[in-house]
Formats: structure tokens, sequence, C-alpha cells
């Protein structure tokens, strides 16, 4: 019995240190953190105090992203994987769409510009004049 037991907690604990390899936590500058599990649900997720406490901003797979003192670009699919992960999710019903998306968030300000379709989203680049520097695969 002591065998099994052994063998039983040796088992969680391989399968805790392995699943812990899969979680993300990129650090994008103004308590954002794109956040997650790698290669299945990905979250661009604001940070408040100090409890670890995070309100999520954009649900879904982040396709691309980049960011840098200003903005956070984003470019999100929309998969099956997804919709079933969220699909409880009230922001989640408020961000869904048929098509791959594009996001800004404005880190003076905490704006989130979004969903925005690929015409939509160069327009209002360049309407807040983003260096050419900051870039996402369209």
């Amino acid at each position: 019995m002591k065998k099994i037991l052994s063998y039983s907690l040796l088992f969680i604990l391989i399968a805790t240190i392995v699943s812990c390899h899969d979680q993300i936590k990129k650090p994008l500058g103004s308590d954002y953190y794109l956040m997650g599990l790698k290669d299945d649900s990905v979250t661009i997720k604001l940070a408040h105090g100090v409890n670890d406490h995070f309100d999520d901003i954009v649900l879904g797979e982040i396709i691309d992203f980049d960011a840098d003192g200003e903005f956070i670009l984003i470019h999100r699919k929309v998969s099956d994987r997804a919709r079933i992960i969220f699909e409880e999710n009230p922001l989640w019903l408020k961000q869904v769409s048929p098509k791959d998306q594009y996001w800004i968030v404005e880190k003076k300000y905490d704006g989130v510009t979004g969903p925005l379709t690929k015409e939509e989203y160069l327009v209002k680049r360049k309407q807040l004049q983003i260096s050419d520097g900051v870039k996402i695969r369209q």
C-alpha cells in the first residue's frame, strides 16, 4: 500500500512539474502580462496590487504581439479550443468573433481598442502614430 501511495505522489509531483513548464508569464511593461498555457489559451492581463490579482484584457490564442513603452499590439486567433476554454467568461462573449482580430492597448490610459479588422487596425495604428518599430505579423 505504501508503494502505491509513494508512486501516486511521485506521479502527481512529476505531472505538476511538467505542466508548469507550459505556463507563460511574459511581462509587457506597465503591469501588463502575456499569460496562459503555451500552445493553448494565452491572454493579455493587467496586474493590480501586490496580491497577484490580474484582470483579463484580451482572451484567446495570441498569434503575435509586440509592445513598447506606450502600446501593446495584438493579433488574436479565434479557435475552437479558445471557444471551449472561455465560453463562460463574460469578457469572451464581448470579444468573440468569427475572424482573426487585432487589438491595440494604450498602456498610459489602460485603453483597449478592439476587436479590429486588419484594415481598421492599420487605420487606428496610423491615427495613434505608433512607431514602425512595433510590429506584429498580419
